[in-house]
């Protein structure tokens, strides 16, 4: 089903937008008053209103708009949660949402035709409207900070090589923001390991490894490939080239490789060179775009001649090897330091680079469970793992292991993701089992409110900490345990625990520090279990 016309806003400025809510508030209600208080036009104060109904801020009867209830949550917030809010509501938005998730699916952004294109497809109305349309919908995302405006090279393989440097402005996801609707103390090293080179050694081997062999290997899943890599793609043309280097004998950049105890290879730097190699190979595309050896564009790698096949899999790749004796901080730091991707990794993508395995695959299958967005409202998002990381957390301090817990949660993590690897395929599905029920539960017991931190404006966000600690009292509690006291467990909930001077605390200050995480494991084990 399309998106209606009446769906998509006239009203260029977002800011403008917020103003008209505000306006509402303050008793200016009619399009008329709405436009005295912006400084616009009739015509534009009834534009605005509707602007600001579709976001579901205000409704309106007989030319008398009023704030909704969503409306009234959202005047009070302060600039900072206002933004964050509007940004909320725009990826809940059906046609913004739409528009980002179209964005999101391309690797190198979309250009303005790309997105005019989708618009009409999903829009039902004109073209000419649509096409005016166009731009509000692209300054909302780009003014909420959702979208950034970048430089795409055109790489179409049918353009002349003379053309091949054209650069086109394009929109891509803003990667640098953190969107979420979601709290977790803020710490300026969050992707960056410091790490002592001084006192440690770097057990890391040059080693070579025929084209052949690295075929072999991938075959046989001694190979593997990191997930938040997967999406980082190159085009024929990129491929080709690299091949023809090989087939020239001219010098390719190194491949990074972390190893494992049991001795799989795991890449952190090469993903799209090994691609090149292992797509060619597979005939999964033809030559396009050489210069150097023109004569065989448009042929597959079975089309080749026997000498030139046997220039690629006798080709030498040279690989630094990271040994597992390496220490984490220092393979931390090197996966950042040589990441081509570019940007800084979060811990947990480190963490899923370093133990691929059973632990990686359960973390992935549970973030994407409905269960797990409705018990978080969607307020933990995907991006960069951090509803992956969350869930970890709570499968680490489980099982009474936060005692255990001694400070360092890089360790405490990484060594639950090695103890998850080694499980049977029963002890995983256990632990699956266990989590959908405590999602399943916590819902149940606090709706919309679950795993926030609520100020006396709004609900607050969702807390990463509160999360953790609240998942674990429940998976330690039998089901008759807490059926039996779900209304002294609420009331204690909101009225004692989360007005804890000491709870709060530790959940929002120093939440790795050790006496802070046994402080509030502590304190939701005796303020929820014991009737008075």
């Amino acid at each position: 089903m399309k998106i209606s016309i009446t769906q998509v806003p006239q009203a260029d400025e977002l800011q403008k937008v917020i103003l008209t809510v505000e306006s509402v508030y303050n008793d200016y209600v009619t399009d008329l008053q709405i436009a005295d208080y912006v400084g616009f036009t009739d015509r534009q104060g009834r534009y605005y209103r509707l602007a600001a109904e579709i976001l579901g801020l205000l409704e309106n009867h007989n030319n008398n708009a009023s704030l909704t209830t969503a409306g009234k949550e959202f005047i009070v917030l302060d600039e900072d949660n206002r933004t964050k809010k509007i940004r909320t509501i725009l990826k809940e938005n059906d046609l913004f949402k739409a528009v980002l998730n179209e964005i999101e699916s391309s690797n190198d952004g979309l250009s303005r035709g790309e997105i005019l294109s989708f618009l009409l497809k999903i829009i039902d109305g004109s073209e000419s409207t649509i096409t005016r349309r166009y731009s509000t919908i692209m300054n909302w995302l780009t003014s909420s900070s959702l979208l950034k405006l970048d430089l795409r090279k055109v790489t179409d393989e049918e353009k002349e090589v003379e053309k091949e440097d054209e650069k086109e402005t394009v929109y891509k996801i803003n990667d640098q923001l953190d969107e979420t609707d979601f709290w977790e103390e803020p710490n300026v090293n969050d992707s960056i390991y410091p790490a002592n080179y001084s006192n440690e050694e770097l057990d890391i081997k040059e080693s070579h490894m025929q084209v052949v062999s690295l075929v072999r290997k991938k075959e046989q899943g001694k190979i593997v490939v990191p997930d938040f890599q997967r999406n980082q793609v190159w085009k024929p043309q990129q491929k080709s080239r690299f091949i023809e280097s090989l087939i020239l004998n001219i010098p390719v950049p190194p491949f990074y490789i972390s190893q494992d105890i049991e001795g799989k290879m795991i890449i952190v730097d090469g993903l799209q060179r090994s691609s090149a190699i292992l797509d060619f190979l597979s005939n999964k595309y033809k030559l396009v775009g050489l210069e150097a050896l023109p004569t065989l564009n448009g042929k597959s790698y079975n089309e080749l001649d026997n000498e030139l096949k046997a220039r690629i899999e006798d080709r030498e790749l040279l690989l630094y090897v990271l040994k597992p004796s390496v220490p984490l901080s220092i393979v931390y730091d090197i996966f950042n330091r040589i990441n081509s991707n570019g940007t800084p990794l979060t811990r947990q993508e480190i963490r899923n680079c370093i133990y691929i395995g059973n632990s990686t695959k359960v973390l992935a299958k549970l973030a994407n469970y409905e269960i797990f967005k409705k018990a978080v409202d969607d307020g933990i998002s995907p991006r960069r793992m951090k509803d992956r990381e969350a869930i970890l957390r709570f499968f680490a301090f489980s099982d009474m292991r936060f005692n255990e817990y001694k400070g360092d949660l890089d360790n405490f993590l990484g060594n639950t993701m090695k103890r998850m690897n080694r499980m049977t395929e029963n002890e995983i599905v256990n632990l699956e089992n266990r989590f959908i029920r405590v999602m399943k539960l916590t819902l149940d017991f606090f709706g919309n409110k679950n795993f926030r931190l609520a100020n006396e404006n709004n609900r607050g966000l969702i807390n990463v900490a509160l999360f953790e600690v609240v998942s674990v009292f429940f998976d330690q509690k039998t089901d008759r345990e807490l059926i039996e006291n779900k209304d002294y467990i609420i009331n204690q909930y909101f009225n004692v625990l989360l007005k804890d001077t000491e709870f709060r605390d530790a959940i929002k200050t120093a939440t790795n520090n050790e006496k802070n995480v046994k402080t509030r494991f502590s304190k939701i084990f005796t303020i929820l279990s014991s009737q008075s």
